[in-house]
């Protein structure tokens, strides 16, 4: 293997790497999201609870049962805006880091397809070596057997 296609072997590894760390990156930014998506889908359950409790308070003509009900509507009313403000800041993330990931991915993919260029290379380079030895064989061979059949 030369020098040239050892350093590009040494740089697909590095590029390989450079993918898998803006992988995670994105998975990461994707998993920031699902967590606020989770917690909103809580906070939306919630929501639903307490407008259920505050029915049945106000059914049942309990005035306390009804407040707190209220309450907690109230805050998981809070809590939806505040997630959804969060989710926003953390979905802006996602599509610069998909974008350095795929870039990542492609700067990897072109330079194994240099690398696997350069192996073809030395690989015709060295069958010409060979078929160049072979032929000096055999001419070498044939101008002896002529000379002894002088």
């Amino acid at each position: 293997m030369s020098d040239k296609t050892r350093r590009l072997t040494r740089l697909v590894a590095i590029r390989k790497i450079a993918e898998e760390l803006d992988k995670r990156d994105l998975e990461l930014a994707v998993a920031a999201v699902a967590e606020v998506d989770s917690a909103l889908r809580a906070t939306q359950a919630s929501l639903a609870e307490a407008g259920i409790a505050a029915r049945a308070g106000l059914a049942a003509g309990a005035r306390g049962e009804w407040l707190m009900a209220d309450a907690q509507s109230e805050v998981a009313g809070w809590n939806r805006g505040r997630l959804g403000l969060l989710r926003a800041q953390r979905a802006v993330a996602v599509a610069p880091a998909k974008e350095k990931f795929l870039e990542s991915r492609r700067e990897h993919q072109q330079v194994k397809v240099l690398v696997e260029d350069a192996k073809l290379a030395e690989r015709i380079d060295e069958d010409r070596r060979a078929q160049t030895a072979s032929d000096d064989w055999f001419l070498g061979r044939l101008v002896r057997e002529r000379r002894e059949s002088r």
